[in-house]
């Protein structure tokens, strides 16, 4: 099984844009397609999970949500009690699928709880990182302090998934995946941008 964690380097960059075409990717690619939000805040009216199934396909027994909180905020201010270990073992109990996609809520260190932070279920739960990367000024210093620290501390990278949608100029863009491929080769595997993603990594058509 594909089990990949996706997250990013920031908030509001794409990541549930990037979730929806990549599951349609592995979808045409003949696979079946599980996608988990382990927790979503803000909820009304965000719904990842919906929007996911709304620009993939997946039914809802494929793409869904275990946890809910109403404000919009670090899930460690929304829950009193955060079920930690609930939401992993319900991700762990995946297993009648091709590909696993676990979506964060937020980046790598956002707090679920004073004990807990986002990357610790990529850890539980055996999931390959891949960082969601807005292309703008910036964006490489964000991208190579996750890299590193997802090196650090032992998780593994998928890739890199560039948001062309943040490109507004596509010099500047072209330097910047350049750049990051120069000093981390093979780490960018899709470029995508509103509606369209292209694999340049190991699972290119």
């Amino acid at each position: 099984m594909i089990r990949i964690y996706i997250s990013g380097v920031n908030t509001e960059i794409g990541k549930t844009a990037f979730s929806a075409l990549l599951a349609k990717h592995f979808l045409e690619q003949g696979k079946t397609v599980t996608y988990v939000k382990p927790v979503q805040t803000g909820s009304p009216p965000d719904d990842d999970s919906a929007y996911v199934r709304e620009h993939s396909g997946l039914g809802m027994d494929r793409a869904y949500c275990l946890l809910t909180g109403k404000e919009p905020a670090a899930p460690m201010f929304v829950f009193e009690q955060f079920p930690f270990y609930g939401l992993v073992e319900k991700i762990n109990a995946v297993q009648d699928t091709d590909v696993l996609l676990v979506e964060s809520a937020g980046g790598l260190l956002v707090p679920l709880c004073r004990r807990w932070m986002n990357h610790d279920i990529a850890r539980k739960c055996g999931l390959d990182v891949a960082l969601v990367v807005p292309n703008r000024l910036g964006c490489i210093n964000d991208a190579l302090l996750n890299i590193h620290y997802l090196k650090t501390t032992g998780l593994n990278l998928y890739g890199l998934a560039m948001n062309e949608h943040f490109a507004d100029d596509p010099m500047p863009a072209e330097r910047n995946r350049d750049y990051l491929a120069e000093v981390e080769p093979g780490c960018i595997r899709y470029v995508f941008g509103n509606g369209w993603l292209n694999a340049v990594g190991a699972d290119k058509d």
